[in-house]
């Protein structure tokens, strides 16, 4: 408890020492939700939470240069209540001499796949996406990122090379001197297209080692990480979107056992009511219905362990920087042992 105080002090420092620079911004979002319990035996038990409360301090310290801070307030679990950690802090470097197509960043950062993926599938406070949902790879991780901004505008394309420990945010401890390489890419090849703007393709190449001791004798290449991933969206005005993540991984287990193969496929959808609806009909123009199907299967040689998650709801936009979402969240399992869960959410998100 005291490291979590302890850090929670820095994190109150460091905002209060930012906000005296220049350009400095302070704002958070806030996920909050409501859940009953629909499956088989489980009585309707329902509850209220707090899933996640982030805190983010930008300054632009320079025409080059700038830093972010977030800290992430979540529930452990079980009678420890909520804690605050540090989600993200590092630094961006511009050099002047590339002409705003070169970043480089340093510190605690969004793992760049992911952080795209994030951002299009929209709705991290009711689900993250499927390659971190499942564990596949962190949403942060200490590390030296490069990224590279194409296009006339520089915002066409964009390639990067992260260097990281191969870690996450939630336990940085970096257990063999291994480090990973995250190789990254993404185009939006329709930018000058008005009805197809929106569209975009992305993907990473991850190519490191799990964070495991390593014993004498051992190889590294024995305890691989490899993640293959492909996902994107494709939008039609304001009116749908399509989007996919497609995730291979391959993770070593030493020298006695076969390497384990997973695989996690998401596809995901939305219409939006505001251009089909009347605006006599202000409310249902606030509208979205949404979908989801996860298809995730952890070890490939295994005929009975993969699971499907089919999300479907309606989110309601009834103002700038605040969302709401009524869904049914339904998990099956390959497995006839284990019975079907299905859950009722009332997500909700606010940003300030």
């Amino acid at each position: 408890m005291k490291k979590f105080f302890i850090a929670g002090l820095f994190i109150l420092a460091v905002c209060a020492a930012t906000t005296m620079a220049a350009e400095t911004t302070v704002h958070g979002r806030l996920f909050a939700h409501w859940m009953m319990d629909m499956s088989d035996g489980a009585g309707s038990y329902n509850a209220y939470d707090v899933s996640r409360a982030y805190v983010t301090v930008q300054s632009k310290l320079s025409d080059y240069t700038s830093v972010r801070i977030t800290s992430d307030l979540r529930n452990i679990g079980g009678f420890s209540g909520y804690t605050i950690i540090l989600k993200y802090a590092y630094m961006d470097w511009k050099p002047k001499f590339t002409n705003d197509m070169i970043n480089l960043r340093f510190g605690l950062q969004p793992t760049m796949y992911v952080d795209r993926m994030l951002g299009i599938w929209g709705r991290r406070y009711i689900i993250s996406n499927i390659t971190n949902d499942r564990g596949m790879l962190t949403t942060s991780d200490l590390g030296l990122t490069a990224m590279a901004n194409l296009g006339p505008d520089k915002k066409t394309a964009q390639i990067g090379l992260a260097v990281l420990n191969g870690t996450k945010f939630t336990d940085t401890r970096e257990l063999n001197k291994q480090k990973d390489f995250n190789f990254f890419a993404a185009v939006s090849p329709l930018l000058d297209n008005p009805d197809f703007k929106n569209t975009t393709l992305t993907g990473q190449a991850y190519l490191g080692t799990r964070n495991i001791l390593i014993a004498a004798g051992e190889k590294a290449s024995d305890w691989k990480k490899q993640i293959i991933s492909v996902g994107g969206i494709l939008g039609y005005r304001h009116t749908f979107d399509l989007g996919f993540d497609v995730n291979l991984m391959t993770e070593g287990r030493g020298t006695v056992l076969d390497d384990r193969e997973s695989r996690g496929m998401s596809v995901f959808g939305t219409l939006y009511l505001e251009d089909l609806v009347a605006e006599s009909a202000p409310i249902l123009r606030t509208l979205n219905l949404f979908g989801r199907l996860d298809i995730y299967d952890p070890n490939t040689d295994n005929d009975d362990d993969g699971e499907n998650l089919i999300i479907a709801g309606v989110e309601c936009n009834p103002i700038k920087g605040v969302k709401a979402a009524v869904n049914i969240q339904s998990t099956t399992y390959d497995n006839d042992a284990f019975d079907n869960d299905t859950y009722l959410y009332v997500n909700t998100e606010v940003r300030f």
